[in-house]
């Protein structure tokens, strides 16, 4: 009993470990027509041989959903598009448009059941007039400011990038939100998720244990058996 409740409480903290960081999503703004770079805040991306896949949408239980683009440090297994390139784990999109705005996932694919790990990251596609317009009323507000305000839960900065082969582009490219946004995303597919992992952790053993009980019963039950004939033996003797 005592180990049961042992694995009910770690599985408790596993599951609430596992909920609060699965719905943290990076919002990342880029420019219409240069090249946006998407994060894959994952430890687990950088390792060797491991699989990391970037889909579209909300990431799925089991498989990477709706995949652009599916590759290891070594090579690009699936691309679905030029534009598409991945460096260190993070994906790059070419000549970004408002079409590409929406939610992306990354998805680094390990060994095991319900072992892979995902973050969800929002891309904000801009025209470039808004840049404009933008920077002009930051520069206003910065001289009529006398000292900085922390008023915003998050700041936003400009990227510059300069890369060479497919990716060759200057100038202020991503503007990332740096702070992570806390949304409950996927909600259903969490909680299944949730379920199924509780189960192995607890039900599992449970059943293993019952089996165990049940052996040791019949061993015990056979054994009394012997000795009260042994005894009966003895006596008619």
């Amino acid at each position: 009993m005592l180990l049961l409740l042992q694995l009910c409480f770690t599985s408790v903290y596993v599951l609430t470990v596992h909920v609060a960081a699965a719905v943290t999503t990076e919002a990342v703004v880029g420019v219409a027509g240069r090249t946006v770079t998407l994060p894959c805040r994952l430890e687990a991306a950088n390792r060797r041989g491991v699989e990391v896949c970037w889909g579209r949408g909300e990431p799925s239980l089991f498989t990477c959903h709706n995949a652009v683009i599916s590759a290891t440090q070594e090579k690009i297994s699936y691309k679905r598009s030029n534009r598409y390139s991945v460096s260190s784990s993070s994906l790059n999109i070419l000549n970004s448009g408002p079409a590409d705005s929406g939610f992306y996932h990354c998805r680094v694919q390990l060994p095991g059941l319900f072992n892979d790990q995902t973050s969800t990251v929002h891309l904000i596609i801009i025209s470039p007039r808004s840049v404009a317009s933008s920077s002009e009323e930051s520069n206003q507000d910065t001289e009529n400011q006398s000292s900085p305000h922390a008023t915003a839960s998050y700041s936003i900065r400009d990227q510059t990038q300069d890369r060479g082969s497919d990716v060759s582009t200057t100038g202020p490219v991503v503007a990332q939100v740096q702070s992570p946004v806390q949304q409950q995303v996927n909600s259903l597919q969490l909680f299944i998720g949730n379920t199924l992992r509780l189960s192995f952790i607890i039900f599992i053993p449970v059943l293993l244990l019952s089996a165990a009980h049940r052996v040791w019963t019949k061993q015990r039950s056979d054994t009394d058996r012997t000795m009260d004939q042994s005894e009966e033996e003895n006596s008619s003797v």
